[in-house]
């Protein structure tokens, strides 16, 4: 799961990494407002991908690798899901096509730049479709393949961006070709490793595909209410608070962000794959609860250190003015921690076909956190959001470990999972608010492993596995 979620966290950085790096550029060549124009873009470019997928790929993974008997059933499977997963992007390309000029109209504030709406649906499109062969070398646990075809993706179209926009000046028309033809490539790629693979066949089994939409069309409205969760409270502090603010919490907050691209994404890639076999061996429970253990030892791990470390990352890449944000990045960051943690939570609600469920959790914390933000933003600022982001995902994780509970019963670790994730915050808050010394903040990044593993939260056992797999080494067998 390490070596696994370490390879697919390539693609996921990348991204992260050029989008970074595109910032300055579209700054200098756009100005504001067609900046400002791209970001409505990309939001809504994330959310038509959240609709299309229709959360097909984890109903893919169900059949795929828990219910396939046979070779032969696998192949019909994936023949079933390319088949289906076509019809639904072209179904979502069309839309696409007829909304343009009404979205074009209401979101960038002319019909006249409908063009730019429809080349989204052609990237949405590619993008779906591409999801298939993704899927498929996840399934085989295959993530150097799959981190290719990602990093791929997200290389060359920041190339193909950088030469639009600069060299030919074509605005922010240059930044959805560059992504389209990047998206394009990607799916050719994608759909050639199945044709290399001879993989590349087209089925639609009205049964199956009844089966798979039962199980993925659930998770749609939860995917919606996740997006509503991570974006609604900027909407909020700008409202209340103006646009520096804004800046100021978005600034720590995407500091925070890089436990995801570290290690929640590509943890969730990796399990997304692998809960569906370890469900098939009697002691299935029992390895989910390490894992859930392990994850929360780790990601906390990797919050404390970006958190403590959020002082000096600010006054080394972002100007003084920015520096109030990085007490927002602990918030966020052991967020994403929580956010790990209820992706182990709901595996029972998956395994047990009781998806239907995570729509109402996700739903009902993401109206909590818009009326906690309405209530802390103007009493507290920005960093209300903060607090109400880190309550939220706790209850998130809440939420879904008691509902899980009752389809699919694990005795946790809560004690232990939850005094790790106190003993990062809290070693947080020393690092930030202590002495303004970096000696200081290594300090308390240090006495966590010493902490955790002395008071017997980190097991034993467990360090002996992290140190067995990282320096590869393995016992020779007895006599």
């Amino acid at each position: 799961m390490l070596g696994e979620s370490a390879v697919y966290g390539l693609g996921g950085v990348a991204n992260q990494a050029l989008g970074i790096v595109l910032v300055p550029i579209y700054a200098r060549q756009l100005g504001v407002a067609d900046y400002g124009t791209v970001a409505i873009l990309t939001t809504t470019l994330s959310l038509t991908n959240m609709v299309v997928t229709l959360g097909l790929p984890q109903a893919f993974f169900r059949s795929y690798l828990k219910e396939a008997q046979s070779a032969a059933e696998q192949r019909h499977i994936l023949e079933t899901s390319l088949g289906l997963r076509l019809v639904v992007s072209f179904i979502g390309l069309l839309l696409m096509a007829a909304l343009a000029y009404p979205l074009a109209s209401a979101l960038l504030g002319s019909g006249a730049r409908w063009a730019l709406m429809a080349i989204i649906g052609a990237v949405v499109f590619c993008d779906s479709l591409n999801l298939v062969p993704l899927s498929l070398l996840r399934a085989q646990r295959r993530p150097i393949p799959y981190a290719t075809l990602s990093f791929v993706r997200a290389v060359w179209g920041s190339a193909l961006i950088v030469f639009f926009v600069v060299w030919l000046e074509l605005g922010v028309f240059g930044v959805v070709l560059g992504s389209l033809l990047s998206a394009m490539t990607a799916a050719a790629l994608g759909l050639l490793i199945l044709a290399r693979e001879g993989r590349l066949r087209l089925g639609l089994d009205a049964g199956l595909v009844r089966h798979m939409l039962t199980f993925s069309v659930p998770l749609v409205p939860a995917s919606i209410a996740g997006w509503t969760l991570n974006l609604s409270d900027r909407y909020i502090v700008h409202a209340f608070e103006g646009r520096t603010a804004v800046g100021l919490y978005s600034s720590g907050y995407t500091v925070g962000l890089a436990i995801n691209a570290l290690a929640i994404a590509p943890f969730a890639l990796a399990w997304g794959a692998t809960y569906w076999e370890i469900a098939r061996h009697p002691d299935a429970r029992e390895t989910i609860k390490r894992t859930l253990l392990g994850l929360v030892a780790l990601a906390s791990f990797l919050a404390l250190g970006v958190s403590a470390l959020a002082t000096d990352l600010f006054r080394v890449f972002l100007t003084p003015e920015f520096e109030a944000g990085r007490f927002v990045t602990p918030f966020s960051a052991f967020a994403y921690v929580l956010y790990g943690s209820y992706t182990v939570f709901t595996t029972g609600l998956n395994l047990e076909n009781q998806t239907k469920r995570i729509p109402l959790i996700v739903g009902t914390v993401a109206a909590i956190n818009v009326a906690a933000n309405l209530v802390l933003v103007p009493r507290f600022g920005f960093m209300g959001a903060a607090v109400s982001t880190l309550v939220s995902y706790l209850l998130l994780a809440a939420i879904a470990e008691v509902v899980s509970q009752r389809y699919y019963p694990i005795d946790w670790d809560l004690w232990r999972a939850a005094a790790l994730l106190a003993l990062g915050l809290l070693l947080s808050g020393a690092a930030l608010l202590g002495p303004d010394l970096l000696l200081w903040r290594l300090a308390m990044i240090a006495l966590y492993p010493m902490i955790g593993i002395a008071s017997g939260l980190i097991p034993r056992s467990m360090v002996l596995a992290l140190v067995e797999i990282v320096t590869r080494r393995r016992e020779a067998p007895r006599d």
